[in-house]
This record gives C-alpha cells, structure tokens and sequence, in this order.
C-alpha cells in the first residue's frame, strides 16, 4: 500500500526522450486536440497498451481452445465497443491496429468540440475546468474523463451555466456549428504542415531554381527590357550634351606677377640692413669746404718754399 496523497503514475514514459519523429508526431496531437502536455499523450498510450497487450495474449491462447479465452476476447471487445473505440462485430486484430487517436477521440474534451459547444479544442477544456459542462444532470470538471457510447447524446452546458443563452458571446457562431467543428479537426493537420517553417537549405534550392513562366510572357518581358535599354541609351547620350549648353566656359584668372608673396619680420629686417650698408653715406657740405682750404695752404706752403 501506497501513500493515498501521492498515488502511482498512470503513464510509461518513452525509452528514449529526445526521438525527433516521435516528438514531432506528439505535438501535432497536442496542437489538434488541444492537450495540456506531453503527459496526456502518453496517459493515452499506456491505456492503449493495456487492451492491446490483453488482445496478445489472447491470440496466444486461442489454439488452445479454452473457454475462459473466448469469455475473455468477448468481454474486453465488449467494452472497448462501448467505449466507442471499436465497432460491433470487431475482432482481436482490430484492437492491435488501434492508435492514439482512437483513445483521445473519446475524451470529454474533444466530444465537446465535436458537438459545437466550445469554438476550439483549448476552449472545450476551458469550458469543463470552469464546470459549464454537464453529462445529463452531472457536472464533469475532468478533461480526460473517457465518455461511455451511451452518455454521448448527454453532454450539454449546465443548467446554472450561463452558456444557456443563445446571444452569450462565448458560444460558438451559427456558421462555425454548421459547417461542423469535425470537418475543421481533420483540416488542422494540414494546415500545421503548410505553416511549418522551411529550412535555409531548402529555401536556397527555391531560391535558385529558375520560375518557368510561357511563351507570351517571355516575349513581353523581352519588348519591355529593349524599351528600357533604348531609353537609357538616349539618356546616357542627351546628358552630356544638356551639360554643355548649359555650363559655360570658365577663364582661368591670369597670375599677378607683382603680387609678392608675404614676408616674415626677419626677413623685413635683413633686407633694410642691406639698404643702409649698400648706400653712400652723405656727408656734409662745411667738412667738405674745411679740408679743400687745408689742403690749398699746404699746396701754397709746398710752393713757396
């Protein structure tokens, strides 16, 4: 005996987890049947495991001829009848061709959907959390809650529910409940595969791979593509000419030869140095006059003697 607060688990979890296919092929039951996690998935394969490792065994004992055998196969396709997951008149083999999705189509949660109470499968779960749904007079708050063939025609909102009125906003449109939400549950699938973003080396492949397009477009293409080189030819050829007429012709400034460049103050300096030693210096006229009569005297000295 267990502890009652922490009971067993109801699911096997795969051998190994990180299988890229396998991953793959869960999400897409996620996203058409509007499941919580990974874990729902796997609660549906171990309750399908449990019927098809009985179906086996079965199989194995029929050449024995055992009656309890035959009660056995009789009583497990009985009930999985009227659950809705097999047809009357179903044998062993057809219960080991069963998959998953026979499982989670007879949860509460999509029966909901298909009957066009809730708009999308995440709405029908949110609806049965919030208890607005009810089996005959028994509200039922458990998604997973597998809905026996009988009880099928029994699902409906509660009669507290404020769901009951037509022009409540959260019911589904008219339009939605006659084209019929089952008809929309197998459209998701390929809807999925269409919105799955492509890889960057099959987007290059597109990329490179040239469009084909007919005849007459081809030859449309070409007519447009000489028009638009003949016009770009005649503006090419008309610019330079507009450019001509238009810019005219610039004379060149003639140099000013007496414009000498700038002097720095040193070199102002030297260059006045140089004037004053190069010029004769005056002397005055009285000095000149006193040394010709000094030099008359000696000439008169010189002579008398």
């Amino acid at each position: 005996m267990g502890n009652p607060k922490f009971p067993r688990k109801k699911y096997t979890t795969p051998l190994h987890p990180w299988k890229e296919e396998r991953i793959k092929s869960e999400r897409e039951l996620l996203k058409k049947y509007g499941l919580k996690n990974h874990k729902e998935v796997w609660k549906a394969k171990t309750y399908l495991g449990k019927y098809r490792h009985q179906a086996r065994e079965l199989l194995a004992k029929m050449g024995a001829k055992d009656p309890q055998v035959k009660k056995e196969s009789e009583q497990l396709l009985l009930s999985l009848t009227r659950l809705g997951i097999l047809q009357a008149g179903s044998s062993l083999d057809d219960v080991l061709a069963l998959e998953t999705e026979s499982v989670l189509s007879r949860r509460l949660q999509t029966l909901v959907y298909l009957k066009g109470l809730s708009s999308t499968p995440d709405h029908s779960r949110q609806l049965i959390t919030h208890g607005h749904i009810a089996i005959g007079d028994r509200k039922v708050t458990i998604p997973s809650y597998m809905v026996i063939k009988d009880e099928e025609n029994e699902i409906g909102y509660t009669g507290r529910s404020p769901l009951n009125e037509l022009s409540h906003p959260a019911r589904p449109k008219a339009d939605f409940v006659k084209k019929g939400p089952a008809a929309i549950l197998e459209e998701k699938p390929e809807q999925q595969k269409e919105t799955v973003k492509p890889d960057k080396e099959s987007v290059k492949k597109d990329t490179e791979k040239p469009v084909e397009k007919s005849e007459d477009t081809q030859k449309d293409n070409k007519i447009v593509e000489d028009k638009k080189i003949k016009q770009e030819t005649e503006q090419t050829i008309e610019k330079p000419k507009e450019d001509e007429k238009e810019k005219p012709i610039e004379e060149k400034p003639k140099p000013n030869l007496d414009i000498k460049p700038e002097q720095s103050k040193e070199e102002k300096v030297k260059q006045e140095d140089k004037k004053d030693t190069n010029q004769p210096v005056e002397k005055p006229k009285d000095d000149i006059q006193d040394k010709e009569e000094v030099k008359k005297k000696t000439d008169d000295k010189e002579g008398g003697k």
